[in-house]
């Protein structure tokens, strides 16, 4: 194994941060897997589980049966790391800006990759590995030459300088109270379901863009964008990245964090990533549920102000029409109830106990599109 320290610049006088990398596997090797955990750096269950596969592949390494280079970065966010207000740590945000971490703003992968393509001249061709290795270099060059110019913009160019290269990206989420689930682009379906079987993903959630950056569709959607600006060159989609939400919050377990780096190894000893032998190798699981729209999903929010009462969990499977929460105001008297608008899978809840309005209290999943777009919450 091999460390690599990234410094931050833009800290306060008198102090600095850095992102620490683990780099695993013969770097000669072509193929690369990025995994990275806590971009919300309150949502710990995925630096758990790094803790937990930073052990395993350690150990595979000292055999030799890593094919490929792993580079995992079990914090990835130090600026959110020290974030604390009265007691509470404050992961999701960034309080400079108040920007989502896992919103990349305006800096566009895709852009800068574009540019430097064109800056350069290149002529991209039918030869789909050519062009790959043609377009990873415009990348590099593009990231190389961009200045942060905010401590998170930095922070963000540090994570797609070490993942933009990657054929596989892994990023390590959770939710408040939620059954494990994915995201993910329709076109990286196949090459991650496997993954998805492994973990035992309740609910697969798949869209071509959701048009808020998120990291992971910024290494994916490049490549589709890519395709679409150069219509004549053979453009694969080089990087299967997805969101991968590890449960709840609250749930940092080791044994959820074991199962969970047992099931990222198979992953990539079922891809050929990593040689496992006979006896470390599990047969594949069975899918437990089909991917979904995104476009599907419905957020159930708060009507007005109030306590709230929950009648169901995370993981349950609801109809139409049923009462999911109720909303109570103790200073009048008066309860009001919160119903599904579809039959869906509560793949999310929230854990507040007093809403404001519109606050979305569940996350629904559902199998038709309902013309909202895909987009995603803050």
């Amino acid at each position: 194994m091999r460390v690599e320290q990234h410094n931050l610049s833009g800290a306060s006088l008198g102090t600095q941060r850095a992102v620490t990398a683990l780099h695993f596997g013969p770097e000669s090797a072509t193929r690369k897997i990025y995994i990275q955990a806590s971009l919300h750096a309150n949502e710990l269950p995925g630096a758990l589980t790094a803790y937990h596969l930073r052990q395993k592949l350690l150990e595979l390494e000292s055999q030799g049966q890593l094919h490929s280079k792993i580079v995992l970065v079990p914090m990835c966010n130090p600026i959110g790391l020290g974030q604390s207000i009265h007691y509470a740590h404050v992961g999701r945000f960034d309080l400079f800006s108040g920007q989502n971490f896992n919103r990349l703003g305006d800096l566009s992968l895709f852009e800068m990759t574009l540019t430097q393509l064109q800056t350069d001249q290149v002529i991209l061709t039918s030869d789909a590995v050519s062009n790959v290795r043609t377009i990873r270099q415009a990348m590099t060059k593009a990231l190389a030459q961009r200045q942060g110019v905010t401590q998170l913009e930095h922070l963000h160019l540090i994570l797609l300088g070490l993942a933009h290269d990657a054929d596989v990206v892994l990023d390590l989420h959770c939710d408040e109270t939620a059954a494990l689930h994915m995201y993910t682009l329709p076109q990286l379906w196949p090459t991650l379901e496997p993954l998805a079987r492994f973990l035992g993903s309740r609910c697969q959630l798949l869209a071509e863009d959701t048009h808020v950056n998120p990291f992971d569709e910024a290494l994916s959607t490049v490549w589709a964008k890519l395709r679409a600006a150069y219509p004549e060159a053979n453009i694969p989609y080089a990087c299967a990245s997805t969101t991968v939400e590890l449960r709840s919050r609250a749930d940092v377990a080791h044994e959820f964090a074991v199962k969970d780096a047992h099931a990222i190894v198979q992953f990539l000893g079922f891809r050929g990533d990593v040689a496992l032998t006979a006896a470390q190798t599990q047969a594949l699981p069975d899918l437990l549920a089909a991917p979904n729209p995104l476009s599907g999903k419905a957020y159930v929010l708060a009507p007005h102000s109030g306590v709230v009462v929950f009648h169901i969990e995370a993981g349950d499977d609801i109809a139409e029409g049923q009462i999911v929460a109720e909303v109570i105001d103790p200073i009048h008297g008066e309860s009001v109830g919160v119903f599904s608008p579809i039959d869906g899978f509560v793949y999310a809840r929230n854990t507040i106990q007093f809403a404001q309005q519109g606050d979305n209290l569940i996350s629904v999943s559902g199998q038709v599109d309902l013309g909202r777009g895909a987009g995603l919450s803050a």
